[in-house]
């Protein structure tokens, strides 16, 4: 969760996507990590190919889901009913956790006067200091583009963020408002490669032998 939510400070927002794939590469007190990205339209999805346990991430329309593995059984999370779950059951403290690395707000966003080269594009570099939800403070090196297929990745990125948090991410309103894009988030993570390739449609489609999480809640308490 803590490299999703990560990579989901890229966002932007706009309704109609082109198609697209990429490589990103994350950085945390775990490790180094590698998530996959594909969209087509208005569906995306994440692969995490160094955590095959993770499963993936999964948007269709305005709906979001977790796809993963559970003793053999595949699993489908609704990612909106599973937030609204940990906010009943765990409270304030369920909320804060979920909501820990997001953005309230942006302070300052500067252009530094330095260019850097990511993925085959050059970028600019910006420094931008924010304020989280827990109200710390966060200042972060940047590297921006106004390349389209950047931009639509994050705008994707934050389709999916929406349905997890129903609201706008702060730096993302900042950076659409620019016509930017982001290449890199600090060291958090990097574009590492981008594609204009259509994937295939049947990555974006749910396993049809999965169960829902009430499903298998539900089957835990009858038993």
């Amino acid at each position: 969760m803590r490299h999703l939510v990560t990579g989901l400070l890229l966002a932007a927002s706009l309704p109609a996507l082109a198609d697209g794939q990429a490589t990103l590469e994350s950085r945390s007190d775990q490790g180094n990590n590698t998530m996959e990205v594909s969209w087509a339209g208005d569906d995306l999805r994440m692969d995490f190919p160094q955590q095959a346990q993770a499963g993936f991430m999964l948007l269709k329309g305005d709906k979001g889901y977790m796809v993963s593995q559970v003793q053999g059984q595949t699993l489908v999370m609704d990612m909106a009913k599973l937030k609204e779950m940990a906010e009943r059951r765990g409270g304030d403290q369920a909320v804060a956790g979920l909501t820990s690395q997001q953005a309230d707000s942006v302070d300052t966003l500067e252009a530094t006067g330095e260019q850097e080269t990511i993925a085959g594009l050059e970028g600019d570099v910006y420094r931008l200091e924010w304020t989280d939800k827990a109200g710390d403070g966060h200042d972060d090196t940047l590297v921006l583009s106004d390349d389209s297929q950047v931009r639509e990745l994050m705008r994707a990125f934050h389709a999916y963020q929406r349905t997890m948090t129903g609201e706008p991410d702060p730096i993302a309103t900042t950076l659409e408002s620019k016509g930017l894009g982001m290449l890199r988030f600090g060291d958090r993570f990097q574009i590492a490669e981008l594609s204009d390739e259509t994937p295939a449609a049947s990555a974006f489609t749910l396993p049809e032998d999965a169960v829902t999480f009430e499903d298998m809640m539900n089957n835990a308490i009858s038993q």
